[in-house]
């Protein structure tokens, strides 16, 4: 399969995890949620769905169309190597501390299909990962004080960035951790019934 931006893939595999759907209903959800996701483009939805169905990572099945000029609708579902691929996707998003912003954004909104100890054991590993990045930018660039203007705004805003992120996770953890945080945290969180849960 030919390389997928992290979060399409993603976005497309965590929605499919929880409820099989249509290419025009994940086209639709993913419009919902825009501009978290506005990087998509409309119509490369539908051949991205075809690659991961190509792929081994989706199963078709028909479905009754309730309306439109066709009788059946094709519908999508995660199979065992979708189910595979998506763990895999979202630990390594979930772990890479370059990452880009997007596809960090949608794998976090996914954690919610975890188990509350599996989503807090990425984030500690994740800031574990964080903190050894912070210390080699660190080593590399020596006392950033002594460097020129740019480079030091430069340099310091990656390390307040880290930082940030750090203070970020450690609170996430101790949260997921509070046994009297009630978040209506599910383990695979389940078809989603409340229209005012949209992931």
């Amino acid at each position: 399969m030919s390389a997928v931006e992290p979060q399409r893939e993603l976005f497309v595999l965590g929605l499919l995890r929880r409820r099989p759907a249509s290419a025009y209903a994940l086209d639709k959800a993913m419009r919902e949620h825009s501009p978290l996701y506005r990087s998509f483009k409309r119509g490369n939805l539908y051949s991205l769905v075809e690659r991961l169905a190509a792929g081994g990572l989706l199963e078709r099945e028909d479905a009754a169309a309730k309306r439109g000029p066709h009788r059946s609708k094709t519908v999508y579902r995660l199979s065992p190597a979708g189910e595979r691929r998506f763990g895999e996707l979202l630990s390594a998003v979930m772990l890479d501390v370059q990452a880009d912003h997007a596809a960090l954004e949608t794998a976090i909104v996914l954690l919610g299909q975890l188990s509350r100890e599996r989503a807090a054991e990425l984030l500690k590993q994740r800031a574990e990962n964080v903190a050894a990045h912070e210390r080699r930018l660190s080593r590399l660039r020596g006392d950033i004080r002594d460097r020129s203007g740019a480079a030091y705004l430069s340099a310091s805003f990656a390390l307040q960035r880290l930082r940030g992120e750090r203070r970020y996770l450690s609170d996430a953890v101790a949260l997921l951790a509070d046994p009297k945080w009630e978040p209506g945290w599910v383990l695979d969180d389940g078809p989603v019934v409340d229209a005012t849960r949209k992931i």
